[in-house]
Order: structure tokens, then sequence, then C-alpha cells
């Protein structure tokens, strides 16, 4: 995938992103792990998935022509751990934490300078639950690019046996008509998951 420019919807997604209206979506799925998951496990194999999606090493740079348009280019300084992040919850209730948590993520801008995408496990102690939340800039991921991307992600985490999703989008004008919930994508993404406990 070389140098694409923008479509003009995408556009005005990354030239109307402001600190008070942020242009970024997300998805965030809860899961029930098997006893042997780990931590370090999930975050190495999320870590492979995004990193196999070429859509999220690009990033946006400026051009010449058109005026005012930007393209996506490959960002030849891509470090899939500078997206991916764990963060541990504190103690109490996990979901309540977790949702709190995945609330105080959702509100930090993406940063422009790099794919703008970042992804979160979070919790995810030995035996227990976690949760990965997943950060797209609405120029990067419409609604059926977010399916694919979520699907490409979510497709082969292991041990797990079951799945609860939130979502949570905050696009500053108004979608696509076409464009489906988040919370619509999150469980098409996660439909995609089936099987897999016997994954690892």
């Amino acid at each position: 995938m070389g140098t694409e420019l923008l479509a003009p919807l995408d556009l005005a997604f990354w030239h109307f992103e402001s600190d008070a209206h942020p242009m970024h979506l997300g998805a965030l799925a809860v899961f029930a792990p098997a006893p042997d998951t780990t931590p370090t496990r999930i975050l190495d194999l999320l870590g492979t998935r995004a990193a196999a999606i070429p859509r999220l090493r690009m990033c946006v740079r400026d051009v010449l022509l058109p005026v005012g348009g930007k393209a996506w280019t490959v960002d030849k300084d891509f470090d899939v751990h500078r997206h991916v992040e764990h963060i541990a919850v504190d103690g109490g209730d996990f979901m309540t934490g977790a949702g709190r948590l995945a609330g105080e993520l959702m509100e930090r801008p993406l940063g422009r300078g790099r794919p703008p995408w970042r992804m979160y496990l979070i919790g995810g102690a030995e035996g227990g639950p976690f949760a990965v939340l997943v950060k797209l800039h609405h120029a990067l991921a419409d609604g059926m690019r977010a399916v694919a991307i979520g699907a490409g992600i979510f497709d082969e985490i292991a041990a797990v046996t079951d799945a609860r999703t939130a979502a949570r989008g905050r696009p500053a004008v108004p979608p696509r008509s076409w464009l489906p919930d988040p919370r619509e994508m999150a469980g098409m993404a996660l439909g995609r998951i089936g099987e897999v406990g016997r994954a690892l």
C-alpha cells in the first residue's frame, strides 16, 4: 500500500478535529479468559494481529496538490509497541474500573504524527477478566473498515469463554447514514471470534 489521497469526507473528519471535538471512535470488548491466559500473551497476540493489518501502518501526510489535501502514506518508523499498551485495573469491581478507565482513555486525543489509532489491554491479571479498547480516528475507519479492522484484530484472540461488548464513538459531525452504531461494529467484529477458545 503506497500513497493514497484521503477521501473528501475523511479529509473533513481530519480537518474538523479539535481538542473540543475529537474525531475518533472506539469499541470496548470485555472477555472472561481461561485461567492460563496472561497479559503478556494477550498483548503479544494483539500486537501481532494489529501489525499485520496494512491500514494500521498508514499515517496522514501533507500533499502539494490538491491544496489542503492530505494523503495516507506508510509510516516507515512504524512500531506497534507505540500503539498497543497494557493498563492494570486497581482493585474493586473490574467492570466499573474498566469502564471508568476506558472513558478516560477515550478523552485523550490521538497523535497526528503517527498512524491514528491506539489499542489498550485493560486488566488481564492471570485468570481474571480483561478488556480490549480499540480507538480509531474516523478518517482511518468508517463503518465497514472499522468492522474489517476489528475482525482482523479479534479473530484469533484465544482462550475466550465469554465476550460482552460496549462501545463509544464521538464524531463531531453527523456520520454517514449507513455508518453502523459503534456497538454494532464491536458486535460484528466479536462475532468472528466464535470458537477461539481452542486457538491456542
